[in-house]
């Protein structure tokens, strides 16, 4: 029968109320047999534990400070709590505090019965075992200080928490001497159930696991709430040695020893001698608990930023414990579905891999990071991390192409000519952009050659804005990969980005041009994001201090709300996109207005195989990227970026949104409707006559038109006609703007300098690797 012993731990508290704790002069009183022992050995020795009572009294560490100072591997969680994955310090061991209550009373009765039966009655020391192991280890010869500990529970913690590995070792007298001074002053400062609680999590049992929680996890499987009897014995049995006792290493001396502590237990009246041997005769099987490894890119890579923050060693051995941003069933269900698309298209698409990342765009917090299908798969280079690694965005970059022409005055129904264009390459070769239906379409809006994800106008548009705004503007909205010399092909694909880093940018889209996220820990060029995605909420010690703290968001403006508000309403708007899609496609979430673009890659030379294909999209509180492909870089084919990439988004979005009320966008004020002329951009007024086109703009953008603002720059001289092209319009914007005046305007330019009617003397700085037309030579992704 079971028995509580509840009438110790009650004489204990009503000791402690009544004042009856151990003063000074009473724990002197205490230590006296030992400093009598110590006496006839010594007498100056008595002294020194005298000593030894004083300054554990007037220099006193609280157990929560000396625990926190010990150590152990970052423990990582989800932002639920979910235990992501713990580093393991060797020198420490996994661990996992837990309350007393959380602690089976069949464990707390058998340690208490093994290791110190009057541990509820005793003042912190352990009188009659201290008596006997004075007298075995002060006897004189090669037998001093080689006798038994005598050790009680709130000794052997003390031990373990204020003394190093070696100072653990030594069998001295002074040591002995310290220790028990420090364990009468614990015990007179803390209930014994606090003393008890810190113990069970502090001490040793065994092979890599410090605590008992962590202990029964790795030995049973199950919680330390839920042990028999006879896993209780052995758990109890195993501090004593963990080295001897490592049930992995020494079953049979670890049953031993569980059967002693069985018997003690008996003997102490915890239980009857019958239920200890039928106790015996319970099968102790070994079912350790794997430990978990969830999200393994993501842990890893929060792990890079905690060594960047705090360093390595903080990570390994400063018992940190990491609540992470990611939201682990969202996670898991990307990964699902992720496997799940791949598997359906893998063998005639040749495709074998993807990544998918989730940011809430309001925190900039890190909701999912699925690095590959399956982290555990070789064969799919399944460790390397696509959600950071380099890869050809295709079209995916066009809307920072458009955005920057909103900033130099254009307009969602702003006209494009889609007509052929050829470009000269470094290498002395022509580049001409393709349409994906191999078509041209004459002179279309912004919004729909933007929606249809068109080459040719993308690329015109960028050679009007200039190759540094459009990169300018990318920087700010937070892609950090194009620091390099670039052409135009940028827009189409021409330089790698990360995943990641694309999602950010889409995401700020969807918070009004504001970025939110957490001061950067990379070391980026200027003109780069001063912010970072949130992987991290919070990181504090074992103490509870609080070393780091995302959890309040930081924002810079990256674009006007009027510029990312256009963007996304072109984006959002099926209409907008069904030469190429069609109608209700999967780019489509009925009940949601949200905003999508795909990309693919076309990067071999002379082929049309596809490299990488990428579907992005976000709602006001939401924002998902996906990218498919091949991390060996072998190329796909017989797909398109709705296929794998944009089914997994469809699907992941539909499962980040459940539970979620729809939110729509909301138009900022600064947008206004006007009529200016065409290519000028200059606001029609009463006596101007243009080709000219009525849309929306942002007001910011025509305010800033002033007496020799033409196209979106400073033309230098005061603008008297503006049906004339400024004679400093030079290169490309002169080229596009005599031909929007052949496409768009009157038959024959007019102009007030001579100017070249064909494609000016420019080229590329390299060779591009666009969506749909024909590029460079492969390059290896950044891993």
């Amino acid at each position: 029968m079971i028995r509580l012993r509840a009438h110790q731990r009650y004489l204990y508290k009503r000791r402690k109320a009544a004042g009856r704790g151990m003063p000074s002069m009473g724990l002197l009183a205490l230590f006296a047999p030992l400093v009598m022992l110590v006496a006839t050995s010594c007498v100056g020795l008595a002294a020194l534990g005298m000593a030894y009572f004083a300054d554990a009294q007037l220099h006193f560490t609280p157990p929560e400070q000396a625990i926190a100072a010990r150590g152990g591997g970052a423990r990582i969680y989800d932002r639920h709590g979910t235990l992501l994955y713990e580093f393991l310090d060797n020198g420490y061991g996994y661990q996992t505090p837990v309350k007393l209550d959380h602690v089976s009373p069949l464990i707390q009765q058998a340690t208490i019965a093994a290791e110190d039966a009057d541990f509820y009655d005793n003042p912190g020391i352990n009188i009659r075992g201290l008596v006997r192991a004075g007298f075995e280890n002060l006897r004189p010869g090669d037998s001093f200080m080689a006798g038994s500990g005598g050790s009680s529970i709130t000794q052997q913690l003390v031990k373990q928490i204020y003394f190093t590995p070696k100072e653990r070792e030594e069998r001295t007298i002074s040591r002995k001497m310290k220790e028990a001074a420090l364990a009468i002053e614990l015990t007179n400062r803390y209930p014994k159930d606090q003393i008890l609680e810190w113990y069970l999590n502090e001490i040793p049992y065994g092979g890599l696991f410090m605590g008992v929680e962590a202990a029964s996890e790795g030995y049973f499987g199950i919680p330390a709430t839920d042990v028999n009897l006879a896993q209780a014995a052995f758990l109890a049995g195993l501090p004593q040695s963990p080295s001897e006792f490592d049930p992995f290493q020494h079953f049979d001396a670890a049953t031993v020893r569980q059967h002693e502590v069985l018997d003690l237990m008996a003997r102490h009246g915890v239980i009857t001698q019958d239920v200890a041997n039928f106790a015996k005769l319970a099968r102790i099987e070994l079912h350790p608990k794997p430990q978990p490894f969830l999200a393994p890119h993501f842990v890893e890579y929060v792990a890079d930023y905690i060594r960047r923050t705090l360093g390595e060693n903080a990570l390994m051995h400063g018992g940190l414990n990491v609540m992470t941003t990611l939201d682990l069933p969202l996670n898991q269900k990307a990964n699902e579905l992720l496997e799940q698309h791949i598997e359906t298209y893998e063998k005639s698409a040749n495709a074998h891999n993807g990544s998918v990342v989730v940011i809430q765009p309001a925190t900039g917090q890190i909701l999912a990071m699925v690095g590959s299908r399956d982290y555990f798969r070789d064969d799919v280079d399944g460790r390397v991390n696509n959600a950071i690694a380099l890869n050809s965005p295709g079209s995916t970059l066009k809307p920072f192409t458009y955005a920057t022409a909103f900033m130099q005055g254009w307009g969602p129904d702003w006209p494009i000519v889609d007509t052929p264009i050829k470009y000269r390459q470094a290498d002395g070769t022509d580049f001409v952009p393709r349409n994906p239906d191999g078509k041209s379409h004459g002179v279309i809006p912004l919004r729909i050659a933007l929606g249809n994800s068109f080459n040719i106008p993308a690329f015109k548009t960028i050679l009007w804005v200039g190759v540094p705004n459009m990169v300018a503007t990318a920087k700010a909205m937070g892609i950090t990969t194009l620091d390099r010399d670039l052409g135009p092909a940028v827009t189409l694909g021409g330089s790698d980005v990360k995943l990641l880093d694309m999602v950010y940018g889409y995401s700020t889209f969807a918070n009004d041009g504001i970025m939110a996220g957490m001061p950067t820990t990379q070391s980026l060029p200027p003109g780069n994001r001063k912010l970072d995605p949130i992987p991290v909420l919070a990181v504090t010690n074992r103490a509870g201090e609080v070393l780091l703290n995302n959890t309040q968001p930081h924002y810079e403006v990256a674009m006007e709300a009027q510029y990312a508000y256009m963007v996304t309403d072109i984006l959002s708007n099926d209409e907008n996109r069904q030469i190429t899609y069609g109608r209700g496609s999967s780019l489509n979430i009925p009940g949601w207005r949200v905003a999508a673009k795909t990309g693919t890659s076309e990067p071999y030379v002379n082929s049309h195989a596809i490299g990488d294909t990428w579907t992005f999209g976000y709602t006001p509180d939401i924002a998902v990227g996906v990218w498919v492909g091949n991390s060996d870089n072998s190329p796909m084919v017989n797909i398109f970026s709705t296929t794998i990439a944009g089914s997994t988004w469809h699907d992941v979005m539909v499962a980040a949104l459940a539970g979620k009320q729809p939110r729509d966008f909301v138009k900022p004020d600064g947008i206004i409707k006007a009529t200016v002329c065409v290519p000028s951009g200059i606001a029609v007024k009463p006596g101007i006559s243009c080709p000219s086109v009525t849309s929306t703009f942002a007001a910011e953008a025509l305010a800033r038109q002033n007496d020799t603002w033409w196209g979106g720059q400073d033309a230098g001289v005061r603008i008297s006609n503006v049906s004339l092209v400024p004679a400093a319009i030079t290169g490309w914007k002169r080229y596009l703007a005599d031909e929007y005046l052949r496409s768009y305007g009157p038959r024959t330019p007019p102009r007030e300098t001579a100017a070249s009617t064909g494609p000016p003397d420019a080229v590329a700085p390299g060779p591009p690797s666009n969506a749909h037309g024909q590029g460079g030579p492969r390059r290896r992704r950044g891993r």
